[in-house]
């Protein structure tokens, strides 16, 4: 009797559940049309244009205690990201044990490149804290930074901290 019961009760309970769905009514679509308000695209040019020519004009850099001697993008074989790989040298008679670096990358359409957070303007960070002894060259490689960068225009060294307790940084 139960047995029977629970198939009832279980048939209705489908029966009720299978109901027609309403039709929705599709509503026409009108384009809207509106003024570009071109001043924002002025200022946005002019910001990026600014970002890049700090990175191209900095002549603070030159000073640096770590030179960068080749900056490329690779494909991941994984996503769509790119890697960017940085060899650099200890320049210094002094040994280091941290280094901030920056790149700033561009993409097919001479655009600022987005960084990992999709917010960098083509400016994109990284850091080491390993020793960099006097005079040596180390490399590092920076995973899954950008999707559309497509050159670097430059990296650079903004900030050092030698074994010693100095510090060095770009002005």
């Amino acid at each position: 009797m139960k047995k029977s019961l629970i198939l009832l009760f279980s048939i209705l309970l489908m029966i009720s559940g299978c109901t027609k769905p309403k039709k929705k009514s599709i509503a026409a679509y009108k384009p809207v049309y509106s003024e570009v308000n071109h001043t924002n695209e002025n200022h946005d040019y002019e910001k990026r244009k600014s970002i890049k020519n700090d990175f191209l004009n900095n002549k603070n850099a030159k000073n640096s205690p770590v030179k960068i001697i080749a900056a490329q993008l690779s494909q991941t074989q994984y996503s769509n990201h790119k890697d960017i790989k940085l060899v650099f040298k200890n320049s210094e008679k002094k040994d280091i044990q941290a280094v901030k670096f920056e790149w700033y990358c561009e993409n097919s359409f001479d655009e600022p490149a987005n960084s990992r957070f999709f917010y960098g303007e083509g400016r994109s960070t990284g850091e080491i804290t390993y020793l960099l002894k006097a005079g040596t060259t180390r490399s590092k490689i920076w995973e899954d930074f950008s999707t559309d960068a497509n050159r670097v225009i430059k990296a650079r060294a903004y900030y050092v901290v030698f074994t010693d307790g100095t510090k060095w940084q770009l002005k």
